[in-house]
């Protein structure tokens, strides 16, 4: 047997300290490494953890120690990348886990080779797209500790298979990512690690190689490795053992297990089964405050700034990498996974929320600063005030717009560029002054009284690009549509949506299909910490099943409606983990029901006051369907889901660290369909779910989860030690209003027919809509231009950016669906658009053909698209 033993550290950025604190370590960390590296040649490797933001970190206080870094680093000796941060795999985008690599290879190349291993010591579970994210990026190897068991594979290494088929070999951890890390100059306990790893996997492993991680939490280097390594040697060799021990580096070992890997299982799919080791499966309900700013800030990125920018860019105008990527990385720095899981303290947390605002900065300046550049292009008919739309999806689509106009006049005619009359609806109208929001230098302004009117109309846009529709004053508007509300219910072509006395939700959808029990709020105690929800042994479930909630209009008339739905709850005041408290407290619920006339969305905001500790509050939405499955978004598309998860029933008895049960993260949306008729919940931030009643399913959506430690010992749902630090963390207990945004679709058919996915994102991604009160006399770009247009719903364009090294564009377009598309066409326009190279998620030309892609003069097709497959084009 040949052990492996891997010298690294593994470096939690912030967690039970701020960055700051555990910066300090850092430096002191570091400047100990390269001494060793420099003066011990016997030291022929350290790994770095897989993140290159180390070195950033690192070289912000000792920039002089540059070269030295690079120097090992191209020596083979210090083992960086690949990733930027060692990345949560559930909360964060698709797109943000590509970033995340992107990035982590350019700061690598600065100093030499990065490690071609995805490499995730310490991720709460494993998201099924990693191979083809990793494959993606021309890397064949994986290696994680969390998630996997014996019910899955007996043995340590296998064949991973994403979706798409894509395929790493992979090699789990079952003893963790430290099994090797108490080897000392004491000699006699060394050969017991040696032995006693040997026992526990030598029935595991699927060649004569083992791997011993030699490191552990912001662990320094073990400086006497090449000593130890050199005597266990010796005495094996003077035994006649065939143990061979070597400080190796991962990619040696795994391509020694490659050598013997014809036999490995193939598995698919996600690792989120919490029996050797924890996954903290209800983790991502823990700070819905951040992770809902977590998604405003990467749907912002890749929805808005980047779009935008693309498109003033192909017209000649500024796009800067650098300053959008600087955006990118204070984002990512909140997706390391004890941070975006927010299992850390409340300083550490606050520091999060402050790097999502430097990100929201940028992006929102770039966005606007790429905007004010792009409407100078556009030449506008003489007709009124512009009205420009822009849509940053692929397909045509056709919703609602919001619009704030400053007019001199209450009545008005919107119009689209062919003269014919759009419908609109009054939001509000205030008058105002408009030199009160602009500065005087010197002089005095003019003052400027205007009726400030927000508007909503529907806007029909004709693919990624815009369109232009003109404000007429003095003209009124001739409207001849019934209200959307009327009597207690909304009407539209596709559905009736009725409030019930409760305030639960009806809908009656077109073809005849009834799901009633809607948007059912439910309250319960939470005796869990920051990793885990957990009840308390006794609990108090409450419900408005039985409420008699304030029902009110708020807005009304032929485009768009909503009622408002007003709770006065009295919660237990607060529980541990034995039951809840006998004093209650009141906690208002506000939901706020909109539908209009063009969409078969029913959309929620709800507003929670509050006012208790540790508890959880949820919406829940009975499908009365039967079936045993459903599907959720996923990063770059869906996976199907089981609804119930038999291991609940032995789960303790077989000892598992913690509790199993059909509770999911999710992206957008998730989606019950028993393939006649679904219902879908779509989602703003909000990243877990839970299937409640098995073959009969209720989808139950995590609205607020309060808790006041880090970490708990003996919890109902995870028995015995505790995760993390026993500190208090109020900021977690979510005290105060918190708002947030979720939407119903009851369709036909099941979720491809219903095009949920591409709902999912109208929903998450509502048109940016710009009134141009200044016209270029000098611009040339038709005022309804499309760039790219994608003939199928199931496909969606996860990224349309500048090229990272050179200046064409990168477009990135992906099957949202768990299923193959025989066809489809990517329309694309000629004006900009003359050259089209295919390149992999590392923005690197492949060498290959791909059959399957015909380019002919405006149009690309697309034949047997794979299960959420990705595709990534460069257009010049």
């Amino acid at each position: 047997m040949k052990f492996h033993v891997i010298s690294h550290t593994h470096w939690d950025r912030e967690w039970h300290q701020t960055y700051q604190q555990y910066r300090v370590k850092l430096i002191r960390f570091m400047d100990e490494l390269l001494e060793l590296l420099e003066t011990t040649p016997a030291y022929s490797s350290f790994l770095l953890d897989g993140q290159t933001i180390v070195l950033e970190d690192y070289l912000e206080i000792k920039p002089k120690n540059r070269d030295r870094i690079g120097k090992l680093v191209k020596e083979g000796r210090l083992i960086i990348g690949p990733w930027y941060i060692q990345p949560d795999e559930f909360t964060p985008s698709g797109e943000s886990l590509v970033r995340n690599l992107l990035i982590g290879q350019q700061i690598g190349d600065e100093f030499g080779p990065s490690m071609q291993i995805g490499y995730l010591p310490d991720s709460f579970g494993q998201a099924a797209q990693i191979p083809q994210v990793l494959s993606g990026f021309g890397m064949n190897y994986a290696l994680f500790w969390r998630g996997i068991t014996n019910e899955e594979t007996e043995k340590t290494d296998f064949w991973w298979v994403g979706p798409d088929g894509s395929k790493v070999l992979a090699t789990h951890l079952p003893l963790g990512y430290g099994n090797g890390r108490m080897l000392s100059t004491d000699f006699k306990q060394n050969l017991e690690i040696i032995n006693e790893n040997n026992e526990k996997l030598k029935e595991m492993t699927t060649s004569s190689n083992m791997l011993l991680m030699c490191g552990f939490d912001q662990r320094s280097a073990n400086k006497d490795l090449p000593e130890i390594i050199a005597e266990l040697n010796r005495h094996y060799a003077e035994h006649g053992s065939d143990y061979e021990v070597r400080l190796s580096k991962l990619q040696d070992y795994l391509e020694e297990v490659e050598r013997a890997a014809e036999n490995l299982d193939n598995l698919s799919g996600e690792f989120r089964k919490g029996k050797n080791m924890r996954v903290h499966v209800s983790i991502a309900s823990t700070r819905l405050d951040l992770k809902k700013k977590n998604f405003e800030v990467q749907n912002l990125y890749e929805k808005y700034a980047e779009p935008l920018n693309s498109i003033s860019f192909l017209l000649g105008d500024h796009y800067d990498n650098d300053i959008i990527n600087k955006g990118w990385k204070y984002m990512m720095q909140n997706h390391a996974h004890d941070s975006i899981c927010n299992v850390c303290t409340d300083a550490t947390h606050q520091e999060m929320d402050m790097r999502y605002e430097f990100a929201k900065q940028i992006g929102d300046s770039v966005q606007k600063t790429a905007t004010e550049d792009l409407l100078r292009k556009i030449n506008f008919q003489d007709e009124g005030v512009p009205l420009v739309v822009f849509n940053t999806l692929g397909q045509k689509r056709k919703n609602l717009a919001e619009a704030t106009l400053h007019l001199s006049s209450k009545e008005f005619t919107i119009v689209d560029a062919q003269g014919n009359e759009v419908p609109y609806q009054i939001l509000e109208t205030k008058e105002e002054n408009l030199n009160d929001k602009q500065i005087e230098i010197g002089v005095k302004n003019d003052d400027q009284f205007v009726f400030t009117t927000k508007i909503k109309f529907a806007a029909e846009v004709d693919g990624f690009g815009f369109s232009t529709y003109y404000v007429k004053e003095q003209t009124p508007i001739a409207n001849t549509y019934a209200d959307v509300y009327q009597n207690g219910t909304f009407f539209n072509e596709f559905m009736e949506v009725s409030i019930e006395n409760n305030g639960s939700l009806t809908i009656n959808e077109k073809s005849g299909a009834i799901f009633q029990g809607l948007n059912v709020f439910e309250e319960g105690g939470n005796a869990g910490d920051e990793y885990d929800f957990s009840p308390p042994r006794e609990d108090i479930l409450i419900t408005t099943n039985d409420a008699t909630p304030e029902i009110s209009v708020v807005h009304n008339g032929p485009i768009y409606a909503t009622v408002k739905i007003a709770y006065n709850m009295e919660f237990p005041v607060d529980t541990n983990v034995l039951g809840r408290s006998e004093e209650r407290k009141s906690s208002t619920i506000e939901t706020y029901v909109s539908v209009n006339r063009y969409e078969d969305r029913v959309d929620i905001q709800t507003v929670i006051d509050n006012t208790v500790k540790n508890h959880r509050i949820r919406a829940l939405f009975d499908t009365g369907l039967q079936t045993k499955t459903h599907v959720a978004d996923q990063q770059f598309g869906t996976i199907r889901r089981d609804n119930y998860l038999e291991q609940v029933e032995y789960w303790e008895q077989e000892n598992w660290e913690e509790k199993y049960y059909p509770i999911y993260p999710q992206q957008k949306f998730v989606d019950v369909s028993d393939d006649q008729k679904g219902l879908a919940i779509l989602n703003k931030g909000l990243p877990q779910y839970e299937i409640l009643h098995a073959e009969k399913p209720t989808i139950a959506v995590t609205l607020l989860a309060g808790t006041d430690y880090m970490g708990k010992q003996d919890l109902v749902d995870r028995p015995g030690r505790r995760s993390g630090l026993h500190v208090e963390t109020p900021d977690s207990l979510l005290l105060g209003k918190h708002e947030m945004n979720y939407s119903i679709v009851a369709h036909t058919g099941n979720e491809v027919e219903a095009s949920i996915a591409s709902k999912a994102s109208e929903f998450t991604t509502p048109f940016v809509t710009v009134p141009v009160n200044v016209k270029s006399d000098s611009a040339s770009l038709q005022d309804q231009s499309t760039f790219i247009r994608l003939d199928d719903t199931g496909l969606a364009l996860s990224a349309v950016k500048k090229s990272e090294n050179n200046d064409s564009l990168l477009v990135r377009i992906y099957n949202t669906t768990n299923q193959p598309i025989a066809l489809s066409k990517i329309e694309k326009n000629q004006a900009f658009f003359k050259e089209i190279n295919l390149v992999n998620l590392n923005e690197t030309l492949l060498p290959d053909t791909d059959e399957r892609i015909q380019i002919k003069d405006n149009e690309i097709s697309l034949r047997d698209i794979k299960p959420n497959e990705i595709f990534s084009f460069q257009l010049s």
